[in-house]
């Protein structure tokens, strides 16, 4: 049954699509078959995959007056682009749309279209045959003509229940024109999606191939030749009362949980190599060691870095690729397999301080606004509460800018003075009159947070500029930090989904998203003219979001062929792990 919702949608076309295809991970896909149905008049049109080779466009409408319909569409415009296909107009992706409407409830059965279907208790077949049928497909064939029926079959299952489904959301949610405007600009976004996981990030598969089948042995040397500095490994494990003495030896104050352990948590660990730089190897090894048992990074025969992004999967909205499959998600030293192809370039482009631009804006904060304006936040929150003199720069009062840097960073997480103490290596009465200071000079942010924290806590949607939703479930044990970061993160998200499009849409290549970050591609000859324009189109992207005349900074690294991608924080540990490999450092 359609509902008449549908039916009042600005489209005289709406077209309910799905596909099947199959192919190795990090590799462009192999299409194998498309259905869609036309929901306004119901028909069905089935296609094989040698008959969708001999189009040059789909055999549907996909201009201003349709409506694209599918569930994470990103997968079904891997087959477009494997196709040469130009990508719709207008895109309604069920998947966003499921993530906005119910982020922040609990789903039982997740937020895939199986848990989207059960959540409207709408039934979709039997699941063990739908599974294998599934990895059918996967083989790639060859398959019997009956087989191909059943695939066929298969598919325009998926098409069936995807419009009971579209059709149950339009019906639970109806669209008024903004709403429509909002849920089309993140269909676009799932389409620079597909462009992006289709190119891939270029990969130096050469040193690659060399560290897999050298892994093993690489760790070991790593082990030992990075704990020379600090003798807190025994028999190839990281023992804590050798960290303890390191510690005591170098009169470091580590964080500590209540209990007196030392805390040796991921992100305790970031803080203290960013406050200790002698702390960074160490770091990295133990990133390294947990994260990289086995390099799974998912590259393709063309030499190219391909996974999931995974759109809209985190409540703030932004991508969550897979770890371990995805360059940027290992740690800073793996980044150097990054390299780019003969005659191009890539350059990292990158919102500076993007979360304290946006809590100034958002919350109407002037003070905090001119402490972003002035290029450094932290020296500058030191000025302002009276903790450094006017003139003073990071050089000149590091400890002090550090100290305010760990207080304008961890109140935005809900970090208590105790733990900015601990990080900071202050006293905790010391910590709390830095907090004090924060709140005195950064009232109106304070009245703001304060202000969304209640509003989450008691129920009430939050959302962003663009209609990114949040809201606790009924019953639900919802923490205060939850809401506290989430209109920084989420705006964030936002504002490098619009830069995204834009770039993309400009003729930009697009690598890849990261975080407040784009890598881009580009000719030799042209990369300066791509990164100035993407610098440009990346702040007006940022004033869509923070307002009229306000726009984020975009910081940007250049990488020319022959050179490779080096991240700083890593780079020890890339050096020797090519001296290992015999490799010189390119």
């Amino acid at each position: 049954m359609i509902y008449h919702a549908c039916h009042e949608l600005p489209f005289p076309q709406i077209h309910i699509v799905d596909t099947e295809f199959f192919g190795d991970d990090g590799d462009q896909k192999t299409p194998v078959c498309l259905v869609v149905r036309e929901l306004l008049s119901g028909n069905v049109n089935r296609y094989w995959m040698d008959e969708l080779r001999q189009m040059n466009q789909p055999p549907f409408d996909i201009g201003a007056d349709a409506l694209f319909v599918a569930f994470f569409a990103s997968a079904e415009f891997s087959v477009f682009l494997a196709l040469g296909w130009d990508l719709p107009t207008n895109i309604f992706d069920c998947h966003a749309e499921f993530r906005c409407q119910t982020n922040g409830e609990t789903l039982p059965f997740g937020n895939g279209q199986i848990g989207a279907l059960q959540y409207f208790g709408i039934t979709d077949g039997d699941q063990v045959a739908k599974d294998d049928m599934r990895h059918r497909i996967l083989t790639g064939g060859p398959w019997s003509s009956d087989e191909r029926l059943a695939i066929l079959d298969y598919c325009q299952s998926d098409v069936d229940g995807l419009a009971r489904l579209f059709s149950a959301m339009l019906n639970r949610w109806p669209l008024k024109s903004m709403d429509l405007e909002r849920t089309l600009a993140r269909g676009r976004y799932v389409a620079t999606v597909a462009r992006m996981e289709f190119r891939g990030v270029p990969i130096d598969l050469k040193i690659l191939n060399l560290m897999r089948n050298n892994w093993y042995h690489l760790k070991e040397a790593l082990i030992e030749e990075t704990d020379q500095a600090y003798g807190v490994y025994e028999q190839g494990s990281f023992r804590t009362h050798l960290f303890e003495r390191y510690l005591t030896t170098q009169d470091i104050a580590w964080p500590r949980l209540f209990s007196g352990e030392l805390q040796l948590d991921r992100d305790t660990f970031k803080m203290m190599a960013l406050r200790y730089p002698q702390m960074a190897d160490l770091r990295e090894l133990r990133k390294t060691l947990a994260e990289m048992r086995e390099i799974k990074l998912t590259v393709g025969c063309d030499g190219r870095n391909r996974t999931l992004l995974s759109p809209f999967q985190s409540k703030t909205g932004r991508n969550q690729p897979s770890t371990t499959k995805f360059i940027f998600g290992l740690p800073a030293w793996a980044r150097s397999l990054i390299k780019p192809e003969p005659g191009t370039a890539l350059a990292y482009l990158d919102f500076s301080s993007q979360e304290i631009a946006i809590a100034a804006c958002l919350s109407n904060d002037e003070a905090l606004w001119e402490a972003y304006v002035s290029g450094d936040p932290y020296i500058q929150f030191a000025i302002d509460a009276g903790l450094a003199p006017i003139g003073a720069t990071k050089e000149s009062h590091e400890v002090v800018r550090d100290a305010c840097k760990v207080i304008m960073l961890g109140v935005q997480y809900g970090m208590s003075a105790y733990g900015m103490g601990q990080k900071a290596s202050l006293h905790v009465l010391e910590a709390e009159d830095l907090l004090q200071s924060h709140k005195d000079v950064y009232r109106t942010f304070w009245r703001w947070t304060d202000k969304n924290v209640n509003a989450g806590l008691a129920g009430v949607e939050l959302h962003t500029i663009y209609g990114w939703k949040i809201r606790a479930g009924k019953g639900k044990d919802v923490k205060e930090n939850t809401f506290l970061n989430w209109p920084m993160q989420a705006n964030g998200s936002e504002m490098l989904r619009l830069a995204c499009i834009a770039l993309e849409e400009a003729g930009i290549g697009i690598c890849a998203p990261v975080h407040d970050a784009i890598l881009i591609e580009a000719p030799l000859n042209e990369i300066d003219q791509h990164v100035a324009r993407a610098t440009s189109l990346m702040q007006m992207a940022s004033e869509w979001v923070l307002g009229p005349g306000r726009q984020c900074r975009v910081d940007a690294k250049i990488v020319r062929w022959p050179d490779r991608y080096i991240d700083g924080r890593g780079a020890n540990i890339w050096s020797f792990i090519q001296s290992r490999l015999g490799e010189e450092v390119a």
